[in-house]
């Protein structure tokens, strides 16, 4: 990103009030990757080049109900 990268922008969203869903989208799918994206606050972890299947999955694991208020 060109101001700040998914880290910083995690780090930042997380200590906001509002505490929406946050899907790490990267290139980088080593496991520690995924360790470290996890550990900064986000709620699931993709990696690039991404199976429609399994986006569309991950939101609906990380979004709640529609009714959920």
């Amino acid at each position: 990103m060109p101001i700040l990268d998914g880290c910083e922008a995690t780090r930042i969203f997380r200590n906001a009030l509002d505490r929406g869903p946050i899907v790490a989208l990267t290139a980088h799918a080593m496991a520690e990757d995924l360790e470290q994206c996890l550990r900064l606050g986000c709620d699931d972890f993709l990696s690039k080049p991404i199976a429609r299947e399994r986006l569309f999955a991950t939101i609906d694991k990380v979004m709640p109900p529609p009714n959920a208020g």
